[in-house]
């Protein structure tokens, strides 16, 4: 029997080492915290030149982002979808926090899989949401968020 969740990790920048696991478990997290038991995303780790291109390409954002999400299916119990982060970017941001890119980076992919989920942020009221569910996750795998960082901090960063 397969896993409920078929999880594929691409690492296209070399700066940063990826907590390949901890990703994992926060996929598992929300996509079963949403009613998901079963699903496929690939989390593809990046820099700012190439979040960039896809945000200009993709969402016509010329600049450098967090994460950008682009769902494929969600059917019944089942979701899937391709979540990219920029690495660089957690770097900048989790300076100015004090935490770690690690728990940045998470972040980010509990970001990416909400919005897979069906969740968005382009209203103060569904940003409130997504910060409240980003905390619930993300306490779950051990990391304390006082939504001090940044996914979501801007509208919408997710090409749904």
């Amino acid at each position: 029997m397969s896993p409920p969740y078929e999880i594929v990790i691409t690492n296209r920048q070399t700066e940063f080492k990826i907590p390949g696991e901890l990703f994992q478990q926060a996929v598992q997290a929300v996509f079963s915290g949403e009613g998901f038991a079963r699903g496929e995303v690939g989390i593809a780790v990046v820099d700012n030149t190439e979040i960039h291109d896809f945000n200009i390409r993709f969402l016509q954002h010329d600049y450098p982002t967090d994460v950008i999400t682009f769902p494929m299916d969600h059917e019944g119990d089942f979701l899937s979808g391709e979540i990219m982060i920029s690495a660089q970017y957690a770097a900048e941001e989790a300076r100015q926090h004090a935490w770690t890119v690690d728990e940045e980076m998470t972040l980010y992919v509990v970001h990416g899989c909400l919005h897979l989920a069906g969740y968005d942020d382009h209203e103060d009221s569904d940003r409130l949401e997504m910060r409240r569910l980003e905390q619930h996750y993300l306490q779950q795998l051990g990391i304390e968020y006082d939504g001090q960082a940044t996914a979501s901090g801007t509208p919408n960063q997710g090409a749904s």
